[in-house]
């Protein structure tokens, strides 16, 4: 499990910003700050990004920051993807902007000794992603987020991210202990 890890997240980051903590209670209708394997994360010791696999052996690897609201099916943000192809070894890189909150299912936050407004929950956002090789190219696709924090986590859940390019590729599998997310309340 990652909460020793997170818990020195929220311990690092309760001392080094001294911003005061959420309400203890929030609902999914709150809104969050979302974190995949971001400089946050990394800052803590986790590895950039978090990894899928598709069925053919192809890896992403998602690195991204941003908001949103459960609520008002809101989000801004994005961030960067490399996805490397098993067949001929080669990699694709490029970045992605969050468009809209698809859905979200929320797990509860401050468990485990994390600080009240560390969150979880299984996020589905709408992105759009843009290959850097060719930047006319928008590629419409659903980025599934998954933090095991709170004291909801279904038995059945795992942290990780898994991205469906629409018509083009499926990571629908997240590679174990790739990365971390979180959902911080704001």
């Amino acid at each position: 499990m990652r909460y020793s890890k997170l818990m020195a997240i929220g311990a690092a980051l309760a001392l080094a910003l001294v911003v005061p903590s959420a309400a203890a209670a929030h609902t999914s209708k709150a809104a969050y700050d979302w974190h995949v394997g971001d400089a946050l994360l990394q800052s803590f010791g986790f590895p950039a990004g978090e990894q899928a696999m598709a069925s053919n052996g192809d890896v992403v690897t998602i690195t991204g920051t941003g908001s949103f609201s459960a609520d008002g099916k809101w989000a801004t943000g994005g961030g960067s993807f490399s996805h490397h192809m098993v067949a001929g070894d080669v990699t694709i890189t490029g970045t992605f902007t969050a468009d809209r909150v698809i859905s979200f299912q929320f797990y509860g936050c401050g468990t485990e000794g994390l600080p009240s407004d560390f969150c979880g929950g299984q996020l589905k956002l709408a992105i759009t992603a843009t290959p850097d090789a060719a930047p006319d190219v928008h590629l419409a696709a659903a980025l599934t987020i998954t933090c095991e924090v709170g004291p909801s986590v279904p038995a059945s859940v795992s942290e990780g991210v898994r991205v469906n390019v629409y018509d083009v590729i499926n990571f629908n599998k997240h590679v174990p202990e790739s990365g971390a997310n979180i959902y911080i309340a704001q």
